[in-house]
């Protein structure tokens, strides 16, 4: 994978040369099928159905070497988000018939996915989602809607989450495979985020969608906890792949940015330095965990997690700090940490309470 990665960011520099004459679409356009065209899709999708084969660690470690190679966190995102599908929904869920339907093509890359969870105002908490997806002779109705969805502008391929009905007074819910095509499906709200450029978010519609019996992906009724609560585990420690390989850049540039520093500013870009080797080891534990379905392994990975966004925000400061002791950001290294600090405050407040519920475990603990 690292010469598919060498290949594909000796391409896209010419495509980054043009960003200033092309849409945000138009640029991740060409960069998609790039990606396609050098093999970057493939990973995380059986070589069966044309991947390179590889899970977890393997993905976050092709994120790692995408954006440190690339100075940039949109194109990874939307990559990231694409071989989870694959690997951790279709590949891991879909029925023969699904697998050999949508996995061949998504090696190809022939076009980005998309995971639709959230809804305006209410994101993605259970009790008041209500995208409704109603049970026809020909198959399901769904309406509703859904915000923020990454690569949804895009996708030739959207899990969405749907409610399927009720249980006592707990709503269940079932995940469908829709075709980016699909007649009723409406993308026009789409958002222009300051950060992650080139990578693609926006609300998506659904006016009485008809699917057909075989678009449920998984067990039917228990898409929330078979789907959703593993996503957000398996996105984090994808995302920690990507936070490293920008974290590792932005230290490559600023320790050639400076002829002569003094000690001070040695000692603190040793501290960066030391803190950014760490983090790369959390990450890959936290990949490889994903291959783990314990409870014991995602309270590990919950650990992990806060740890890793701690000692991130420590970099963040140092790096800080030593833009104003002299080593200055050029402007790739500016646009990177700007997407750091973004990427920063996406699920704080989940962070928090995971924090919260792991300090009231410690604190309410008895021995027996």
């Amino acid at each position: 994978m690292n010469e598919t990665i060498t290949s594909f960011s000796e391409k896209a520099a010419v495509v980054w040369d043009d960003q200033g004459y092309l849409s945000d679409k138009e640029l991740f356009d060409r960069l998609w099928r790039l990606a396609g065209e050098t093999g970057l899709c493939r990973v995380g999708i059986p070589e069966a159905y044309g991947g390179v084969g590889g899970g977890g660690p393997e993905i976050s470690e092709t994120m790692r070497l995408l954006t440190l190679e690339t100075g940039n966190l949109g194109l990874p995102l939307a990559l990231m988000i694409s071989q989870m599908v694959a690997h951790f929904m279709v590949g891991a869920l879909g029925s023969d018939a699904q697998k050999a339907s949508w996995l061949p093509r998504m090696a190809e890359g022939q076009f980005p996915t998309a995971f639709a969870v959230s809804e305006p105002k209410v994101g993605a908490h259970p009790k008041k989602l209500s995208t409704l997806a109603e049970k026809v002779p020909e198959g399901w109705h769904l309406t509703g809607e859904k915000a923020y969805i990454s690569n949804g502008p895009l996708a030739g391929l959207l899990i969405v989450v749907a409610v399927v009905g009720e249980h006592h007074g707990k709503k269940e819910f079932s995940a469908f495979l829709m075709d980016g095509e699909t007649t009723g499906l409406d993308r026009s709200k789409a958002m222009a985020l300051p950060f992650f450029k080139p990578s693609l978010h926006g609300n998506i519609r659904f006016e009485k969608v008809t699917l057909d019996s075989g678009a449920v992906l998984g067990c039917p009724g228990a898409a929330y906890t078979e789907l959703v609560l593993p996503f957000r585990r398996y996105e984090d420690a994808m995302m920690m792949g990507c936070v490293t390989g920008a974290l590792r850049f932005v230290l490559t540039r600023l320790g050639a940015s400076h002829a002569a520093p003094d000690d001070a500013v040695c000692e603190t870009l040793g501290a960066l330095a030391s803190h950014i080797a760490a983090l790369e080891l959390v990450a890959r534990e936290s990949a490889r965990l994903t291959e783990d379905p314990s409870i014991e392994a995602a309270d590990q990975c919950t650990a992990l997690l806060l740890h890793f966004r701690a000692v991130a925000g420590i970099c963040r400061d140092l790096v800080a700090s030593l833009a104003e002791a002299g080593l200055s950001l050029d402007d790739r290294s500016r646009s990177v940490m700007e997407d750091l600090k973004a990427s920063a405050g996406i699920a704080a407040n989940i962070a928090k309470a995971k924090q919260v519920k792991l300090g009231r475990k410690m604190a309410y603990e008895r021995d027996d």
